[in-house]
């Protein structure tokens, strides 16, 4: 190589290497920021999957409060019912708010059958049919219908309505768990 040729061919060398340097640093720069936004991007995709999960959480919770509590109102209504029966009282007022106590369950129980898990499903249903049954029982006997089964006298529904409790809790205590609550937890009815 002449003397004049190593000058330029170092300087071509310059020219290129810092060309190429520009071009690395802009491509290193490309896949940070290309990391930095798959990175946020997993980030907040699993934002929203905790909101999705505690949003469904929370409807489901919300959805065993009232069911729960229908139910619960639902029992004193046929307790109440069957107090008028035994004691000749039944008025009007008490009809109604039977009938409106049954409609109530009924709606939160058919909100339940959308949302809730099978196995808090199968002891809600439980309830409700026990329930609805005792509603049909005292309703013919309110109406002086004869009964359909030998089990369905005034004296012998008794019993069948304080059992609904022993449901009652169990249709709770499958709710908790399905929502993570302990069994030795607070219970409260």
């Amino acid at each position: 190589m002449s003397s004049a040729t190593v000058p330029l061919a170092i300087a071509f060398l310059g020219i290129v290497g810092t060309l190429a340097s520009g071009l690395m640093t802009q491509r290193l720069a490309e896949k940070a920021k290309a990391k930095e936004l798959a990175h946020s991007d997993r980030q907040h995709a699993e934002e929203r999957q905790y909101e999705t999960e505690r949003a469904t959480t929370e409807a489901v919770r919300s959805c065993y409060v009232m069911l729960n509590t229908a139910s619960l109102d639902y029992h004193s209504e046929l307790n109440n019912f069957w107090h008028g029966l035994r004691f000749g009282r039944v008025t009007d007022d008490l009809r109604s708010r039977l009938d409106d106590a049954r409609r109530e369950h009924r709606a939160r129980y058919s909100e339940a059958q959308m949302r809730v898990p099978d196995d808090v499903l199968a002891t809600a249903d439980d309830v409700h049919r026990k329930l609805n049954r005792m509603y049909g029982v005292l309703k013919r006997l309110d109406g002086k219908i004869p009964p359909h089964r030998e089990d369905e006298s005034l004296e012998q529904t008794r019993p069948q309505i304080e059992g609904i409790w022993e449901q009652l809790g169990d249709m709770r205590c499958t709710m908790r768990r399905s929502i993570g609550i302990p069994a030795d937890g607070p219970i409260g009815t």
